[in-house]
Order: C-alpha cells, then sequence, then structure tokens
C-alpha cells in the first residue's frame, strides 16, 4: 500500500512512523520544514486538563497512555518530561472547581499547600498558598520529537522528503497521488497533515476543512542547568524547561495574542520567568516565535477519510502535541486495516456537513 503523508510536523511524523510500523510504503513531504511549522511553535503540553467536556477528556487521557506506549516502542528515544504540572490563577476558586470535577472523573489532580508546591517546584523563588498539582501531564521537545519520529520511520522504510507539495492529483474522483517540483508521486492513500495549510490543500480538489487558526506567541531562553522540574501555570506566565536546559514561555499554554513589538514581549516574558525562579538572573531570551496553532472550527480534531474524496485522509488538530500517538496509531490502523475505528467516530470531518 502505498502512501503520502502531506507534512512533516508532530501529527504527519507519528502517521508516518506508525503506517511504516504496520508496512505501508510511505513517503513524507516535509516541504523543507522537518519538525513542522505549528509544531515548532507549540508549548508542547501533554494533557486532560481542565476546560474539556467529558468526551474530550476521555479521549486525551487515550493520548496520553498512548504516548508511553510509543516511548516502549521506541526504547527512550523519545525525551519526555513526566514531572507533571503545577497550576495556580488569581482567582482559586476557579481552580478548585475545576480540580474537583477532574478529580471526578479520575484524574490525579489535587490541590496542594505551599510546602508540596515547593517540594514539586523547589526552584521557584515563591510558591503559591494553594495550587493544583497533576501527576500524569507531560511536556516534549516538540521538534526534536517529530524528527526522532521520522528517523524512526526511515529506518523501518519511510522516505523523508523535503519536497513540496505543488497539488494534490485526483483521478476519477478520487485522490491518486500528489503533484511536486520534481514530478508526480502515484498513492493509493494521501495524509492530509500540514497543519494551517489543510484548509487550502484540501479545498483544491473539493474538500472542505473548516478551520479558525489563531497565533501563538512564544519566548525561548537560553540554555539554564536543571531549573523547573515539570510544567508551572502561573497567572503571569506558562513555563516549562526543555531536555536541553531552554525555557519555554508564553503568556498562556498556546502561547498568547499575537503582540505589536515581539521583541519588547519576548524580553517581558523572560524577565517574569527571572522574577519566577529563585536564581534566576542567569535567564536570558534567546529567541521567540509566532506561530499560528491549526484548530479545526469546533476545537476538536479532525480525523478521517474526506467523504466523498476517496484516498484523501485528513488530520488536523490543536493540542496535536496531546494527540499525536494516539492519532498516528489510530490512523495508520484505519488507512492500512481498511476499516474506521469507533474510537474516531467523534471527530470525522462530516460533522461539518450540517453547516453548508
Amino acid at each position: 500500500m502505498k502512501t503520502v503523508v502531506i507534512g512533516g510536523g508532530i501529527i504527519g511524523a507519528s502517521i508516518a512512523y506508525h503506517l511504516a510500523a504496520r508496512g505501508a510504503d510511505v513517503t513524507v513531504l516535509t516541504g523543507g520544514n522537518p519538525g513542522g511549522i505549528a509544531t515548532a511553535a507549540s508549548f508542547a503540553w501533554i494533557n486532560a486538563a481542565p476546560g474539556n467536556p467529558r468526551d474530550y477528556f476521555d479521549f486525551r487521557i487515550k493520548a496520553i497512555e498512548d504516548w508511553h506506549r510509543l516511548e516502549g516502542d521506541l526504547n527512550g528515544r523519545l525525551a519526555i518530561n513526566w514531572n507533571g504540572s503545577l497550576w495556580w490563577e488569581s482567582d482559586i476558586a476557579t481552580v478548585q472547581a475545576a480540580v474537583a470535577e477532574h478529580a471526578s472523573w479520575g484524574y490525579p489532580i489535587r490541590m496542594v499547600s505551599t510546602t508540596e508546591a515547593t517540594e514539586h517546584e523547589p526552584g521557584l523563588a515563591q510558591h503559591p498558598e494553594h495550587a493544583a498539582l497533576c501527576t500524569l501531564e507531560g511536556s516534549l521537545s516538540p521538534v526534536e520529537t517529530a524528527a526522532a519520529l521520522l528517523e524512526a520511520a526511515a529506518e523501518i522504510g519511510a522516505r523523508i522528503s523535503d519536497d513540496t507539495v505543488e497539488s494534490i492529483i485526483e483521478t476519477g474522483g478520487r485522490v491518486t497521488g500528489v503533484q511536486t517540483g520534481p514530478g508526480g508521486i502515484n498513492a493509493d492513500h494521501v495524509v492530509l497533515a500540514a497543519g494551517v495549510a489543510s484548509e487550502e490543500i484540501a479545498a483544491e480538489v473539493g474538500v472542505r476543512v473548516p478551520m479558525e487558526n489563531s497565533p501563538g506567541f512564544l519566548a525561548q531562553s537560553a540554555p539554564l542547568p536543571p531549573i523547573l522540574r515539570g510544567l508551572v501555570l502561573s497567572p503571569q506566565a506558562h513555563v516549562r524547561q526543555n531536555s536541553d536546559g531552554r525555557i519555554i514561555v508564553g503568556e498562556d499554554f498556546g502561547g498568547g495574542k499575537p503582540p505589536d513589538n515581539r521583541d519588547a514581549m519576548a524580553e517581558q516574558l523572560m524577565a517574569i520567568v527571572r522574577g519566577m525562579l529563585a536564581d534566576g538572573k542567569d535567564v536570558r531570551l534567546e529567541s521567540h516565535s509566532l506561530g499560528q496553532r491549526s484548530i479545526p472550527a469546533d476545537v476538536r480534531p479532525i480525523i478521517g477519510p474526506a467523504i466523498g474524496m476517496p484516498g484523501l485522509y485528513v488530520t488536523v488538530m490543536h493540542s496535536g502535541v496531546t494527540l499525536a500517538a494516539l492519532a498516528g496509531r489510530l490512523a495508520a490502523e484505519e488507512i492500512v486495516g481498511g476499516q474506521l475505528v469507533d474510537t474516531l467516530a467523534p471527530y470525522r470531518l462530516e460533522r461539518f456537513d450540517s453547516e453548508v
């Protein structure tokens, strides 16, 4: 079975790996961006945190479990930090209510005191009187993780190409391949995992993928010795530390709205980090990014075949880092096995048909 995956971000990389692991003939077209564009600008928080209804919460729990499965499959090649998160807001009652609800669903989240918060994150200069601690959550270095998945896919036969898709080839009402600069590539299935470009690419073959993409701004420090154990989600900023020592910070988990002056905002975020850390004097800005988050119109993921256009499989979602391992496995099962998986039923593209 010949498959082409459009996109080399964390979703495309995961799908490519899982397809290759199932024996598919896989070509990944990264468009010159191995590791992706939206992926590179992700805060990269793995979670099923408060803010989602119960059914989507359950889906995200499965996604977290799949990351542990994928870690085992790749024998330690993925550097995932599973030290959890510490979260507090100015209105602690809001946090307490969310914690109570999610704890009743079985999420390992609970309110902790200053003493426990200090034990969990000793590197902070000050600790909240009350905070939520979740031991299940994690984070990863998104580009490095996508690269590791692409490398693993290549080792089992996938071809990784920097070519860019110019168009999807449609023959007789079916997708039969893609056109790139060097030429056409025939395929039994084309997987669209192109992030914010998915809507435009799909529209070329008459497939509607409703998107409400939004920007997200993050700042990154120069490498530092280990300071933070896990994620710190405070009212001022959301902060974590990469395995390479770099601290990633945004106004919220999605990166916040785009600032008018990006350099000034990045420096402001670094100043917040310096104030948050007990030994923050050496925190220096290295870079900042303004990325586009690929968000379906109703926020939930889109995963599945494009009804009415056989041969095209659409995968686009926000929280791509959280969902990548699960989405990759289930998409590969559907494509190679030829049978739809019930778990993905709520996330099909055709749910938008009633809006037309």
